[in-house]
């Protein structure tokens, strides 16, 4: 077993009461990762895990009395523990456990919960959000945070967000959401680089980068093809460093990036253009890798975590349970990838209920 793990998880706060504790927290917490690794989704699909697999969870874990945590122990756990303080250990152990380079790329993306909408048929809903920090090359997540979105914006987590990271020289890759002038000045005074997308949102900014691209000799330049679900695609990066009009405000911008797509769907031709602002100098190429990686989080995170954890149908949905549980989910992601598996779904077809496998990943 990771022992690193083990201990982190213990660092996890408990909330309960001396009296109420009949297991260890970080025993249930184990038992809770051990589970969805398995495809058990739900507090009584948990439960049922923990009670098909009583005697060898009982010799390996040491658990004491010689019982494992019911379906309501898990469920009160998994409410009560504190978001902010389970997040918190999560980024400490992810640290440790990803390296990070310099100059890797990492997305920063958020996801909703759909499952934990409220007052769905008004304007006023109500449901949680999950901030995540996701490696393009390694398919690993960082760190993750939450908010509500009555409560807070996408925008303010994700500044909260950058403070936290203890990373050198990352690239910072981002939508359009996030193309503001205090997030670029805290990716750079943060030692990173940033690389946002552009959009009408900032209209001033957008409209002179379509100036200065249309009319300045880019410095590098990268064409591909992709023949692909009978879609013909030609992307063409060009960039530039021309920031003629661009107020300084835009701390440590130093590139502009045009992204042109031009091909064909079925006999149907289009073409696309879409522009990003970067502190990096760099070559085309690696921001035509960079830019398409970043859509890695939403393809190897958020549909991970929709389609084969079933997060957005969870009936999981009270106090801090849903936010929690996405955590589980990303150490679950974090385990099987580094381990060298590829496909959660064909991880889980390998390795469910074979305690001592689960238990030599956690290794």
């Amino acid at each position: 077993m990771s022992s690193s793990l083990i201990e982190r998880l213990g660092e996890v706060r408990d909330f309960r009461t001396t009296d109420g504790r009949r297991h260890p927290l970080w025993v249930v917490l184990l038992i809770v990762i051990m589970g969805t690794m398995s495809g058990y989704l739900g507090y009584r699909a948990l439960g049922d895990f923990a009670q098909r697999h009583r005697e060898d969870l009982i010799e390996a874990l040491k658990i004491p009395k010689g019982r494992v945590p019911s379906y309501s122990t898990i469920r009160r756990v998994m409410m009560g523990i504190d978001f902010d303080n389970f997040a918190k250990v999560f980024q400490s152990w992810a640290s440790e456990y990803i390296q990070i380079s310099p100059g890797e790329w990492l997305s920063i993306d958020g996801k909703s919960i759909r499952g934990t909408v409220s007052n769905s048929n008004t304007k006023y809903q109500n449901f949680i959000c999950v901030v995540s920090v996701f490696t393009h090359d390694q398919g690993l997540v960082l760190t993750q945070n939450q908010f509500e979105n009555k409560h807070g914006s996408e925008i303010s987590t994700v500044q909260a967000l950058i403070k936290t990271l203890h990373l050198e020289q990352a690239v910072l890759s981002l939508d359009s959401l996030h193309c503001k002038k205090k997030t670029c000045d805290l990716i750079i005074n943060s030692g990173n680089h940033y690389a946002i997308a552009g959009k009408n949102n900032q209209p001033k900014l957008y409209q002179q980068i379509q100036v200065n691209t249309q009319s300045a000799v880019p410095l590098t330049t990268h064409t591909s093809i992709e023949k692909k679900h009978g879609r013909l695609t030609k992307r063409r990066i060009s960039v530039f460093d021309d920031l003629t009009g661009i107020t300084n405000q835009w701390i440590g911008l130093k590139t502009l990036i045009k992204v042109e797509r031009t091909g064909q769907r079925g006999r149907q031709p289009y073409v696309m253009v879409a522009y990003y602002i970067s502190s990096l100098v760099a070559d085309a190429e690696i921001f035509a890798q960079g830019i398409r990686g970043h859509w890695g989080i939403e393809n190897r995170l958020h549909w991970s975590k929709d389609v084969v954890f079933k997060e957005d149908r969870s009936s999981i949905k009270a106090a801090h349970a849903p936010a929690n549980m996405s955590i589980i989910r990303s150490i679950v992601i974090n385990l099987l990838r580094s381990n060298g598996f590829s496909s959660v779904t064909i991880a889980q077809r390998l390795i469910s209920n074979n305690i001592p496998t689960l238990l030599a990943l956690l290794q």
